[in-house]
């Protein structure tokens, strides 16, 4: 039911999160003033003239989770308890990403002895928890107002 507005408000956590897969959420900064851009999928490096790939995969299937669980959650409108309670773990799993994010930038800028960049995207999963709050209060007052209806016809 998407004219409620905490489907919005997961839909737009949606999106926030589903940016991911497009864009970087950090850059390498290497010593000749090159970048190498870290996506949720890895990077990919030349080190002594040969490729290597740096997998971020813990970090793609966390971020894979947090869609599905928000996806489903749209459309779980009927059970408003186990929709809160989705969207509580879905919550604290978004806030999860960024500290991973963080973990591997600075592992990545670790093995390469150099500092990191961060975009401008890993903000966004602090961004798609708080739309994620915010739909939660309303689902509780959907709840609260459910309740008080049934109340009255008894």
């Amino acid at each position: 039911m998407l004219q409620r507005i905490q489907s919005l408000f997961l839909v737009l956590a949606l999106v926030c999160t589903g940016l991911f897969y497009a864009l970087p959420f950090g850059e390498i900064i290497l010593a000749d003033s090159s970048s190498i851009e870290m996506k949720i999928t890895g990077l990919e490096y030349i080190k002594n003239g040969q490729t290597v790939f740096y997998s971020l995969l813990p970090l793609l299937i966390m971020i894979s989770l947090i869609n599905i669980i928000t996806l489903s959650s749209i459309f779980l409108y009927k059970h408003r308890m186990l929709q809160i309670r989705m969207n509580v773990f879905n919550a604290v799993l978004q806030l999860g990403s960024i500290g991973i994010m963080f973990y591997y930038l600075s592992n990545a800028s670790k093995e390469f002895g150099i500092d990191y960049q961060t975009g401008i995207l890993i903000v966004l999963p602090a961004v798609a928890a708080i739309l994620t709050f915010l739909a939660i209060r309303q689902i509780a007052k959907d709840e609260a107002l459910v309740r008080s209806i049934s109340r009255l016809r008894k």
